[in-house]
């Protein structure tokens, strides 16, 4: 359920936010640390996978889906803890979104700006998802190998 709710988060926000910004480059200046400036992102986090047209744009969507649909089927079919399976449902769901926006408009809509805070680049509401669940993740590892530990 988490996850089809971060999915719908996500995709709800990236419409409202084409719908209000519409153009590239357009910005919305918010009071706190964060802006909304609209970028479409054809490669991958942080620009790593260089942009070579069509190939880009279907390799990561495959990625991105493998990826949602093997974590979707772990925690459906695996016994986890609460935050693996939370953490690999926040995965899942941010692979999904993003893959759904390179399937329907050949990038990711990115919009979130935290540049007030030195961070150079924009994102979504699918990053911050993917980050919160590999955070839930390592974090439940971390504290059940402590708790081995003593």
């Amino acid at each position: 359920m988490l996850g089809v709710l971060l999915l719908a988060a996500d995709q709800f926000s990236k419409q409202w936010v084409m719908a209000r910004l519409r153009t590239e480059g357009a910005f919305l200046v918010l009071p706190g640390p964060i802006d909304l400036t609209l970028v479409f992102n054809h490669s991958n986090a942080f620009g790593l996978v260089p942009v070579s047209g069509e190939m880009t744009r279907w390799g990561l969507a495959a990625v991105n889906l493998v990826v949602a649909v093997v974590l979707g089927g772990v925690v459906l079919r695996r016994p986890l803890s609460l935050p693996v399976s939370a953490g690999l449902a926040c995965v899942a769901a941010g692979a999904a979104g993003n893959a759904i926006d390179r399937i329907h408009d050949g990038s990711v809509i990115d919009f979130l700006d935290a540049g007030k805070l030195g961070f150079v680049w924009v994102f979504n509401i699918a990053d911050v998802s993917v980050d919160l669940g590999v955070g839930m993740i390592l974090a439940d590892s971390f504290l059940r190998r402590r708790a081995r530990a003593t």
